[in-house]
């Protein structure tokens, strides 16, 4: 199996680390090519051992999957790059917020099976969460969805649900570490050295996560059972219901669905 990445930034590095890690593709079977990010491919293909070409036909020819990971406002760019060396097998996956399938159908020039995929940067530890849209032309889904189980877990949605899955999941860690950052800078406002702050968070966050794999309860059901009444949990939930939290992070994630819906505006 042949897979090509056109850009080697976060989203397409950790994809391609997590299937290797995992072992679900060899890394002598994947190209990246990065105009833009020449330096980082480089280091991935002396860290990781994938191979690196500026030749679009070579990077096309006998290509099973074509990951078409670079900036949205670059496809048409690389779109025209490959274009004349496509190959009506060859599926293409993107990467790539708020554009639409027909568009790349329209710009590849070819009628080729298309997928749209948002992942998220937890892709390189295995644990992204993948949204997961096909053309109607695309068969044996079952391979692209078992490679991209490699890294993560799926869900598979029509194309109208990717601007909200690109809110939810793919700038989600981005949201969440925002959060921990700012949890952090306030256990140094409590006293605690800078390190000490950022141990405390960091550890607290991967015990929670760990509680939240083994353990069914609902969110709801974990918060109370460890909220004792007039206690100092309940104090400072009391304090952060104030603050209307679940209308910040609505607003957030709408804001980002937003950009996501405008970015399909070519």
């Amino acid at each position: 199996m042949k897979i090509v990445f056109f850009g080697a930034g976060n989203m397409a590095s950790a994809i391609f680390t997590g299937m290797i890690e995992k072992g679900t593709v060899k890394a002598e079977d994947i190209y990246i090519t990065s105009k833009s990010n020449r330096v980082a491919a480089m280091e991935f293909k002396e860290s990781l051992g994938v191979n690196v070409s500026y030749d679009d036909a070579e990077l096309c020819k006998d290509a099973d999957y074509i990951v078409l990971a670079s900036k949205p406002q670059n496809f048409t760019d690389v779109a025209e790059r490959i274009r004349p060396y496509l190959e009506k097998k060859t599926k293409l996956i993107s990467v790539m917020a708020g554009i639409h399938i027909a568009t790349i159908q329209e710009e590849a020039g070819m009628e080729n099976a298309v997928a749209r995929i948002m992942p998220n940067t937890n892709a390189m530890v295995q644990y992204s969460v993948n949204g997961i849209a096909f053309s109607d032309d695309f068969d044996n889904k079952d391979e692209l969805i078992e490679l991209m189980a490699s890294f993560g877990k799926n869900v598979v949605i029509g194309e109208e649900g990717m601007d909200n899955i690109t809110a939810a999941t793919g700038s989600g860690p981005a949201f969440l570490y925002y959060i921990y950052e700012q949890y952090a800078k306030s256990l140094e406002e409590l006293g605690f050295s800078k390190e000490d702050a950022e141990k405390l968070t960091r550890n607290l966050v991967i015990g929670t996560g760990k509680t939240l794999s083994e353990r069914p309860e609902s969110f709801e059901q974990l918060r109370t059972d460890i909220t004792s009444k007039a206690g100092t949990t309940e104090a400072g939930l009391d304090t952060l219901s104030e603050f209307k939290l679940q209308e910040m992070i609505s607003k957030t994630l709408g804001s980002a669905r937003d950009r996501s819906k405008k970015l399909s505006e070519r």
